[in-house]
């Protein structure tokens, strides 16, 4: 039985079927910065509002729009100044508290809003987005966004 020559031409590799990955982490304060903000500061990463949080000595960044109504955690008036307690930061317009590390819901869900027949507290429990943070040995403070 004799065995034919066949040529092997590759497929092209479509840029739609390549998967990119890119976690790359950005400046974007620094541990005096943070301390002199009263260890609360909203900064920008990849077009994200993040708020960095001094936590006892320990950096956290979570989303600055809470998960409930996308409302500012930490904004420019007295009414939207986040509080944390607890390793927790808590939602000024519902009460909400979020962990700092995981972004879990700790407690009620919305306190400061009532139960409404029907539509309950609106959208439902939804932990708030958290990011990577390092801190460089000079004090660099990075996301991960």
């Amino acid at each position: 039985m004799a065995l034919s020559a066949r040529s092997v031409v590759a497929a092209p590799v479509s840029r739609r079927s390549a998967v990119k990955c890119s976690a790359a982490f950005t400046k974007v304060s620094s541990t005096s910065q943070l301390k002199s903000a009263g260890g609360k500061q909203v900064v920008e990463v990849g077009g994200q509002k993040v708020l960095l949080l001094d936590v006892n000595g320990e950096i956290s960044a979570v989303s600055n729009k809470c998960s409930h109504l996308g409302l500012p955690i930490q904004g420019k008036t007295a009414l939207f100044t986040a509080e944390v307690k607890d390793k927790c930061v808590i939602c000024p317009a519902h009460g909400t508290a979020f962990d700092v590390k995981t972004g879990e819901v700790k407690g009620e869900w919305c306190p400061k809003l009532p139960n409404l027949p029907l539509v309950g507290k609106g959208p439902g429990k939804k932990p708030l987005p958290v990011f990577q943070v390092r801190v460089s040995d000079s004090g660099d403070i990075e996301v991960n966004v």
